[in-house]
């Protein structure tokens, strides 16, 4: 069976690991509880919007 660092998917995602303060961490599970979303799906979407909307120079991906 392939390691999962060599599997390759349409959809390959990545992870990453990150320390948060206890406030921003405490503010996460609270938008994603009100939300009813995971705070993964905060992070994503956090991450998405700062690279499309908020700091375009920063956005590498071209988009069609």
């Amino acid at each position: 069976m392939p390691s999962a660092a060599k599997r390759s998917t349409p959809k390959a995602s990545h992870r990453l690991s990150v320390s948060l303060t206890e406030d921003q961490h405490a503010e996460l599970v609270e938008i994603a509880e009100k939300n009813k979303v995971s705070v993964a799906w905060v992070v994503r979407e956090a991450i998405e919007r700062l690279l499309q909307d908020e700091q375009p120079l920063f956005h590498v991906r071209q988009e069609p």
